[in-house]
């Protein structure tokens, strides 16, 4: 049975990354009074075969908790859903549908998902195969794999917020964007939602 696999995996402690982030859109970049929010996970979206997803959930857990290519359950909070048709699995400790820093800003916020990754996708062949080396009960045959930013701003509607998250996160110069680089790395909205601000 084909099935797909998401894996979102972050720190349990304070990102360093995620926080110098925050401190250069707000403080240098003039994003302070869009900005409510920002999140870093690593992420992996995958295609698996297996008997059904509750089996093939259970066969990536089990390599993903012993392999710190993936996590490392010292350090990292992880979540992974498994999905075919109707029929679907999860593990993991990180509730993904309810992860936001706790925000406190007026008007309507939204959370924006930012996947980022290589083009090329050189990297995914190599995760594909170390999984596929020791899985047992599910195989994978297709992986994308880099980070995804959720970014929490202050916006009218989904679209606008949308153009937002891109405008601070695309680099276009060395006063505008911070998050990627379009000439070597792609990205997609995999997500927008409208979260409570109080």
């Amino acid at each position: 049975m084909k099935t797909k696999a998401n894996l979102w995996v972050r720190l349990k402690v304070i990102d360093l990354v995620a926080q110098t982030a925050w401190m250069t859109l707000t403080e240098k970049m003039g994003f302070a009074g869009d900005l409510c929010g920002i999140l870093r996970y690593s992420y992996w979206a995958m295609e698996a075969e297996g008997e059904n997803a509750s089996a093939v959930c259970e066969a990536i857990d089990r390599e993903i908790r012993m392999d710190s290519a993936f996590t490392n359950q010292n350090k990292h909070l992880y979540s992974l859903a498994v999905t075919s048709g109707g029929d679907g699995a999860a593990a993991g400790d990180l509730s993904i549908d309810r992860d936001f820093p706790r925000v406190k800003c007026g008007g309507r916020i939204f959370a924006c998902d930012l996947f980022v990754s290589e083009q090329g996708g050189g990297k995914d062949e190599g995760y594909a195969s170390r999984l596929n080396a020791r899985l047992s009960g599910a195989k994978v045959t297709g992986m994308k794999s880099g980070e995804v930013w959720r970014i929490l701003v202050r916006a009218e509607d989904a679209e606008e917020a949308a153009r937002k998250v891109e405008e601070m996160a695309v680099t276009r110069s060395r006063k505008h964007g911070l998050l990627l680089n379009p000439h070597y790395q792609a990205f997609e909205f995999i997500g927008t939602a409208e979260i409570d601000g109080q």
